[in-house]
């Protein structure tokens, strides 16, 4: 099931920006995917879908790495960390660090 989101980036001018996303659940592998909905969206966002991921543990879920994110500018990398947090909050989902 899809659900929407707006992911509010602070810059210069703050952007509002929607994503359509849906999260699947393998095992303990999470998977988040989304997409940018409508035409406009700013030229530093370089990625109009990605994927996200997280390890299930017993007390929330660990991000993963995922180096495509992380392959294009600084903005849309901080982008989709800011969206994978939002998503994560929206759903009551606890983020915990791998050291915990």
């Amino acid at each position: 099931m899809s659900r929407s989101i707006t992911v509010s980036y602070p810059g210069d001018l703050q952007v509002q920006i929607q994503l359509t996303y849906s999260i699947e659940t393998v095992e303990n592998l999470q998977t988040i995917n989304c997409s940018v909905d409508g035409k406009y969206f700013p030229i530093w966002l370089q990625l109009r879908k990605f994927e996200m991921q997280s390890l299930k543990d017993r007390n929330g879920y660990i991000p993963l790495f995922n180096e495509v994110n992380n392959s294009k500018n600084m903005a849309t990398s901080l982008f989709i960390d800011q969206a994978y947090s939002d998503i994560m909050l929206s759903e009551k989902l606890k983020i915990i660090s791998s050291a915990n």
